[in-house]
């Protein structure tokens, strides 16, 4: 009977990088123990694996090492069948961790094995004793780390910097900062500059256009440190650093470091009271998902992904989908500019509910209802479900983003348009007939595209198609205008008074008056279309008395909306005139 092979992959690790560069280290040494070991077992078919997993330079206490992963694929690929280690701490020191491996070995027929450390776990004492060793092991990690944070916090509190990335300013000479002069400069430009324009990405704006950058950093993509040029983030974290003023920060404490200040106590304290005041108007990435649906799927067309933002006005938060460049390196980089989070996520449920009218979803929802209310039977969860609109508020934000998840791709958001991108299982529950009617469905990419605009109506900014494909419900203010001014029109015709009396008898403002009054030289067919509610949706009364009123009704008609071929844009800076 031919003897089974049994494929063996060598793995080491090291938690420090110290020593790896000698001609003869730890890892090297860790594998050619157990390529050993499994010269020894060869008459039981051991095989070495020629593949190398080396993680130098990781801790035992997490499992993300590149190396244990590429392993792990290995193992589920079923590439591998025993694993040796040189003792059981090199795998991974943390108990949690271990029964994690134990049950993807477990569930591929792969085995490990310790080339110093002999025990059977076919056993409950082998059982124990590995517990045993896995414990010490855990014990060993956490008390190394008690160790080095106790130092770390005794030198901080003593002065001294602790290593990390050198700011710019400084230089290391025997592990202490040394002021650079020349970088010096560009730290005291940055202060005083903030204080003059008061806008951490107009600092960023003028650094960079003086030929300042900060200092040399070697990125995963280059072989060489390269200069990074100044954008809001290193702006941000140079202007809230505490070195500065020769301060070493440990945890919320500040302690007199050894290191020479840059910055002087008074300019650094304005500094930080104008940051202070400023804080309630910018945009901060928000970690709240109770308004972002869509968190993870926004993208932006000009600057990619989009990431929910915050801002704090009159004690009120507004949150808003902004693009994660506009973020970092200023708001005027970005042509799309900032979504409302709850207009953006109104409307993409508004337009992927027919995807919840289908059977696999409703089964979904019912289970979803279930849990929330427990005490509803049967009857009432399926009248429940039936309703898209009522069902959502049964839903916790993180259930109801799981589910939007599961449907769709991507939400592209443009200017003049927003573009749902589906996937195969979302596109596959919509009706065969919304695809048809739709003349914005891409079937090749799975898109639905919506020519939409963003404007401010009522004091907030909205998602609208003013197209007359969508007419607004009918505004009984601009209705009541239309009426008043064909009433005192007439009053004036007939009685032949001034405006200015008339403005008296009515105890209205003769200026108001007079705006109102050019409602009179509209064409018939928008006054028709005002008083059945038929007028495109962004059209209101400030848009009449705000804007001169084009003699010709043609001329009105394009200019309102009221003609297919006026583009959205087109309307919208109109608008804004």
């Amino acid at each position: 009977m031919e003897q089974k092979t049994i494929r063996c992959a060598v793995y080491t690790r090291k938690s420090t990088e110290e020593g790896l560069d000698k001609e003869f280290n730890t890892l090297e040494a860790q594998r050619e123990a157990g390529e050993n070991y499994i010269k020894s077992q060869k008459h039981l078919g051991w095989t070495l694996i020629p593949d190398h997993y080396d993680d130098g330079g990781y801790s035992g206490g997490t499992m993300k090492r590149p190396a244990l992963q590429r392993l792990l694929e290995d193992v589920k690929n079923d590439k591998v069948d025993m694993i040796v280690v040189y003792k059981i701490d090199r795998l991974t020191r943390s108990l949690l961790d271990f029964a994690q491996l134990i049950k993807i070995f477990d569930a591929h027929d792969c085995s490990f094995v310790s080339v110093t450390q002999h025990f059977n776990t076919c056993d409950s004492m082998g059982k124990l004793t590995l517990h045993i060793l896995l414990s010490f092991a855990q014990f060993e990690r956490e008390v190394s780390a008690e160790r080095i944070r106790d130092k770390i916090a005794a030198t901080k509190k003593k002065g001294m910097w602790t290593g990390g990335s050198v700011p710019l300013g400084y230089d290391v000479e025997n592990k202490k900062l040394v002021v650079n002069p020349e970088e010096a400069k560009v730290v005291r430009y940055i202060f005083e500059e903030y204080l003059r324009c008061r806008s951490e990405v107009q600092v960023s704006r003028n650094a960079k256009e003086m030929g300042y950058h900060s200092k040399p950093r070697k990125l995963p993509s280059s072989i060489e440190p390269v200069n990074i040029a100044f954008n809001h983030a290193i702006v941000n974290n140079m202007l809230r650093n505490p070195i500065y003023i020769g301060k070493i920060p440990y945890k919320n404490e500040l302690f007199d470091g050894l290191h020479e200040a840059i910055i002087p106590m008074d300019l650094w304290n304005q500094v930080q009271e104008l940051k202070r005041l400023n804080k309630g108007d910018r945009f901060t990435p928000s970690r709240s998902v109770k308004n972002s649906l869509l968190k993870g799927l926004v993208e932006c067309t000009c600057c990619g992904t989009m990431t929910p933002t915050r801002t704090k006005k009159d004690n009120k938060y507004y949150e808003y989908y902004t693009s994660t460049r506009a973020v970092k390196e200023g708001y005027h980089l970005c042509r799309t500019g900032s979504v409302p989070a709850g207009e953006l996520d109104a409307f993409v449920l508004d337009k992927v509910k027919e995807a919840f009218r289908s059977p696999e979803i409703i089964q979904e929802l019912v289970t979803q209802v279930r849990k929330t209310k427990p005490e509803y039977g049967v009857k009432e969860i399926f009248d429940i479900v039936q309703s898209v609109d009522q069902v959502f508020k049964y839903f916790s934000p993180t259930t109801l983003q799981s589910i939007i998840s599961r449907l769709l791709d991507k939400v592209i958001v443009h200017k003049d348009k927003i573009v749902l991108r589906f996937n195969t299982f979302g596109i596959s529950l919509l009706d065969d007939c919304i695809k048809v009617d739709h003349n914005g469905y891409n079937k090749k990419t799975l898109e639905f595209t919506y020519n939409v605009t963003l404007a401010r109506k009522k004091g907030r900014v909205r998602i609208i198609n003013p197209l007359p494909s969508e007419r607004g419900k009918k505004d009984e203010r601009l209705i009541l205008a239309v009426s008043q001014a064909y009433r005192w029109q007439s009053i004036l015709d007939k009685q032949g008074i001034t405006m200015a009396e008339l403005a008296h008898r009515e105890k209205m403002d003769r200026s108001y008056m007079g705006r109102i009054l050019k409602l009179c030289h509209l064409a018939p067919e928008i006054v028709n279309a005002i008083m059945a509610g038929k007028q495109p949706t962004l059209l209101c009364l400030q848009t009449f008395i705000r804007n001169p009123i084009p003699l010709l009704w043609e001329d009105q008609l394009k200019r309102y909306g009221f003609k297919c071929e006026l583009q959205a844009v087109e309307f919208q800076r109109f608008l804004n005139v």
